[in-house]
């Protein structure tokens, strides 16, 4: 039975070094990702490769994540899912006419955790909704005092 390898931390790789590697590098991801909190590991799969002007970066990662609901308020639990490929430009921004370019310096390094946490972040909802079962915001009768119990403790307050 063949023993399974410990994923390679994901560390940033100086690209001068993934330019001479054939094939480019390779990463197993299962481990947490700094500024992402997950219930579980991320897991997945990277593959970084250095052609020349540009960095061919594919990958695929998967994580639960607990979120608070916007309506209800209640914590749930979500995968999150990315599978992206991408084309990063190496070299000097030459002038203002490739501001929205993601680019490289030659000289300096491909961090495979920050992009995994790019791609992950860019699948959390702008609006955390539990789903259909949710019982929505907390509501309280018209026939009580139609003072909001949130509110009681300082309706105490007073003479």
């Amino acid at each position: 039975m063949p023993v399974q390898s410990e994923p390679v931390p994901l560390r940033p790789l100086p690209l001068q070094e993934l330019q001479y590697l054939d094939g480019g590098r390779h990463w197993q991801i299962g481990q947490p990702i700094a500024g992402l909190a997950t219930l579980t590991p991320v897991r997945g799969e990277l593959q970084a490769t250095h052609l020349g002007n540009v960095l061919e970066v594919k990958g695929r990662a998967e994580a639960i994540v607990t979120l608070c609901c916007d309506r209800c308020l209640q914590h749930f639990n979500m995968t999150l899912s990315a599978a992206s490929t991408e084309l990063i430009l190496i070299g000097a921004a030459e002038s203002d006419d490739s501001q929205l370019v993601e680019r490289l310096d030659p000289r300096g390094s491909f961090d495979p955790e920050h992009w995994i946490f790019e791609q992950l972040s860019l699948q959390l909802p702008i609006v955390n909704h539990c789903g259909s079962h949710c019982p929505g915001p907390a509501t309280w009768s018209s026939a009580s005092s139609g003072i909001d119990p949130r509110w009681q403790a300082l309706q105490n307050l007073t003479p």
